[in-house]
């Protein structure tokens, strides 16, 4: 379409470029209903999403009472081993005894002058290197005449990302090959044999675990000897091939460190880390207020400002409503949070059956909680069970942490289970509305295009019209006084 720029103020004194620009800015208006509709869907999208990732911290915490929070358990310190404690861990306390540590298998070969050098025949053909470990499992490299060097079989040992790992490494007896084995205790225990080089062979064959410095049976030296845990819990022994122990005392996992002198037990003590409780309690009640003030501010209402406006006048509107003002979907969930954490749970008769006994109070307006710490640590050094009990599901009742948590699930659904809810069908049918009005703002902008350009048009018609009309006036005038003289 031509520019505003190429019309002007024709000979007949019309402003056609200025008509053209309030016309266009007249037919722009028709786009307005729409602009705004598409606003609003946009902003109702944003208001939801907004809750939904308020929501989703809420289950986090919410999920951590019902059950985490009352089972995390304070670990003693110990000098021969460590311990960490999953859910599944219970309060007690174990006598353990580190016997053994479990130790990797290393060997190396005899030293050499060059790593470079290649120390194996040629003859022409490959030769194959197999080390094979104790659980069975096997590692094959296969080598040509000019890759049988320290840095060569390393390079190719190491290729094969198995359980063996190759180093070469600088010592006062010269460069030695050290083979590791990535698997600890006597599983992993290696041997290695040679095919196809008997050269190389007698450099590499070793059975048995390898030989001692002095011994010639074996071609490569013990560096240390593959060797199992061993330890006793409870006055019971048990061997193991890893440090790591996770398979004795359940949802512990212990990490062995030295060997206990004088084969003296240390008690591992495992008691409830109360301290836990409050923190996940102080938690939710921030992350809960945190919903409610998105939620009211996304419902937010106010009235609308007639002053100044004449009797046929409608007021419009306040732009600082919230975008999901009147919204039932919002309203029917903020009711029932309500509705769930004012309720009463756990056993019958107990102290501590609702979250006002652990010193958590409501307003009455905005539902916004406040928790007294001083009573929330008297109720945990009280009952600490009790208080468990109302948030955990117990003799057939739900409690409050998976009241709330199918509350949640049902308004922002739940990744683990792949449920999508209700939150997401609404923002999806918003999105489709989105869609439909930016088509129809598309649609609307082409036809005052088309309107403007024809009104463009039209104009420049009237323009050389006018200045036709003005040039024909001269000539008359120029003729008329040609006869005058």
């Amino acid at each position: 379409m031509a520019t505003l720029s190429s019309l002007g103020v024709g000979t007949g004194g019309i402003d056609t470029a200025s008509m053209l620009t309030q016309i266009k800015a007249a037919e722009q208006t028709r786009l307005t209903p729409y602009t705004n509709l598409k606003s609003s869907y946009e902003n109702k999208i944003s208001a939801w999403g907004k809750i939904s990732s308020a929501l989703a911290t809420l289950q986090g915490s919410v999920k951590k009472l019902s059950g985490e929070a009352f089972n995390t358990l304070k670990v003693s310190d110990n000098k021969t081993f460590t311990a960490t404690a999953t859910a599944e861990a219970n309060a007690d306390a174990h006598d353990v005894t580190v016997m053994q540590l479990a130790v990797s298998h290393k060997l190396r070969t005899a030293g050499y002058e060059d790593a470079a050098e290649n120390l194996g025949e040629t003859t022409g053909a490959t030769r194959t290197i197999t080390i094979t470990q104790k659980n069975g499992k096997e590692l094959k490299v296969e080598l040509a005449d000019d890759e049988t060097s320290l840095n060569q079989m390393a390079k190719a040992i190491n290729k094969q990302e198995g359980d063996v790992r190759a180093s070469v490494q600088r010592t006062d007896e010269g460069y030695q090959l050290v083979l590791s084995s990535r698997t600890a205790g006597t599983d992993g225990e290696m041997s290695v044999s040679v095919e196809g080089d008997d050269t190389l062979g007698a450099l590499l064959n070793t059975q048995e675990g390898g030989r001692e410095a002095d011994d010639e049976t074996n071609g490569m030296i013990v560096v240390s000897e593959a060797q199992d845990a061993k330890l006793k819990v409870d006055g019971i022994t048990y061997t193991r091939s890893s440090n790591n122990i996770t398979d004795i005392i359940e949802g512990v996992t212990l990490n062995l460190k030295a060997v206990s002198e004088n084969e003296k037990s240390e008690q591992l003590t495992l008691s409830i880390d109360n301290s836990a409780i409050k923190s996940t309690l102080q938690d939710f009640v921030k992350q809960y207020n945190a919903l409610l003030t998105q939620t009211a501010a996304s419902s937010k209402y106010v009235p609308n400002d007639a002053s100044g406006l004449t009797d046929d006048e409608v007021a419009k509107p306040n732009k600082e409503n919230g975008a999901l003002m009147g919204d039932g979907t919002l309203r029917s969930m903020v009711g029932e949070l309500r509705a769930a954490v004012n309720g009463v749970y756990g056993d019958n008769n107990s102290d501590y059956d609702a979250l006002t006994s652990l010193g958590i109070t409501f307003d009455a307006g905005t539902g916004q909680m406040t928790l007294s710490e001083k009573t929330l640590d008297e109720a945990i050094a009280n009952d600490s069970d009790q208080i468990g009990l109302m948030f955990k599901d117990h003799a057939g009742n739900q409690g409050l942490a998976s009241t709330l948590s199918d509350i949640i699930t049902k308004y922002a659904g739940d990744e683990e289970s792949k449920t999508d809810g209700i939150i997401k069908g609404t923002t999806n049918t918003l999105d489709e509305q989105v869609k439909l009005v930016k088509e129809q703002i598309d649609k609307t902008q082409k036809l005052i295009d088309a309107q403007v350009e024809r009104y463009r048009v039209q104009f420049q018609n009237l323009d050389t019209t006018m200045s036709q009309l003005n040039s024909l006036s001269n000539q008359l005038i120029s003729m008329l006084s040609s006869f005058n003289k």
